[in-house]
């Protein structure tokens, strides 16, 4: 009212303005006013920016011989129609693991967590591994305070049982607590002599374990469990009679197949048969990516009941998004300085990182962390 000239926008505005710009002029825009800060940074604006994002594109990893934080590449490229975004990491890993665009590394004495567009990086202490046992990891968020965690179970075999320990870590306050075991009978994870399995959910808000059952009559070692589309899936590779992928995605009260797809004779190399198959995404026109664990790419076209091999060299490691998501704790650990002095041969000697090699062995989705029995 005193000056007449000026112009005041309301929060609600603000925010829906800002839902419609790049990411990169957000970030810009957060230094320019606290208020404006505190709208990029709220819970609600990075769940609905998350949600908003219209283009579709895939995280995987590239390989170098340097040594220093995770980040990006600076540019993306294009396989096929597939726009990848390529994370440049540190060091042999069991898993990358991603949660609305955080990317969980756990390595062998510590977990860094990632935020790869705001390039923040928090490191927290792991514990050593232990000796004789199993390790299964999960990320995923709490769906009713927004909290990321990350989940870790120590499986150890006795005759032909297990014993199970599982801890979780709140990524925003840095703390490690205990979880009551899970009360199912749970039978050890290298044996593949059962003709049936089941999953082992983790409510990440109760902390309370359920067992859901699967709609299949046998589970191999080619059975790979995934999130697509956020929601729980399972892709299971025939052998015979006929070589096929089939795909089921659990509903809110049932399985149902979304893909039956016969390999044999559409360029999927017939050596590999042996072999299981990951679900990526799903594009708009309902075309599925999914890979294997040699680094093949492929693209199913359902209209056309075609397959094509959009690259032979692809790491995947998830579907990537852009995320706001803040990370405010410093870090438990500090970074080492690379053992390396050698140059990355992508980046400039200031944007120095590390090597990778993935296995995805698990799966998270929002609220629930998954694992296989």
């Amino acid at each position: 009212m005193n000056n007449p000239s000026s112009i005041y926008i309301v929060d609600d505005l603000l925010e829906e303005i800002f839902l419609r710009l790049p990411l990169k002029p957000i970030l810009k825009s957060k230094t320019l006013s606290k208020r404006w800060r505190s709208i990029l940074e709220s819970k609600n604006f990075v769940g609905r920016r998350v949600s908003f994002q219209k283009s579709r594109k895939i995280l995987a990893a590239y390989n170098c011989d340097c040594g220093a934080q995770p980040r990006l590449l600076p540019e993306s490229r294009f396989k096929g129609d597939e726009e990848i975004v390529y994370l440049h990491c540190d060091t042999k890993r069991p898993s990358i693991m991603t949660c609305d665009g955080l990317v969980c590394i756990p390595e062998q004495d510590w977990i860094n967590v990632l935020n790869p567009w705001t390039k923040q990086l928090r490191r927290f202490c792991f514990g050593a591994w232990s000796s004789g046992y199993s390790r299964v990891m999960g990320f995923g968020s709490d769906e009713v305070t927004g909290r990321y965690k990350v989940v870790k179970m120590e499986i150890w075999s006795y005759s032909d049982h297990c014993g199970v320990e599982c801890s979780v870590l709140d990524v925003e306050t840095g703390e490690w607590w205990m979880l009551s075991p899970p009360s199912y009978k749970l039978l050890c994870p290298l044996s593949h002599k059962l003709s049936r399995k089941s999953i082992l959910a983790l409510d990440l808000h109760k902390e309370k374990f359920r067992n859901v059952s699967v709609p299949l009559t046998r589970v191999t070692q080619e059975t790979q469990i995934a999130n697509l589309e956020n929601r729980l899936t399972i892709a299971v590779t025939y052998r015979n009679p006929e070589w096929k992928l089939d795909i089921w995605s659990k509903g809110s009260s049932r399985w149902n197949m979304t893909y039956s797809i016969s390999l044999a004779g559409k360029g999927v190399p017939w050596e590999i048969r042996s072999k299981g198959f990951t679900p990526v995404s799903v594009s708009k026109q309902g075309n599925l990516v999914f890979t294997d664990n040699h680094k093949r790419l492929f693209k199913y076209y359902p209209r056309t009941d075609e397959i094509r091999c959009l690259s032979s060299d692809t790491c995947v490691i998830s579907p990537f998004l852009e995320t706001l998501a803040p990370l405010p704790l410093k870090s438990t650990l500090p970074f080492p300085h690379p053992r390396r002095t050698s140059k990355c041969r992508v980046l400039s000697k200031q944007d120095e990182f590390g090597i990778v090699e993935l296995l995805i062995s698990t799966l998270v989705a929002v609220g629930i962390v998954w694992f296989s029995l």
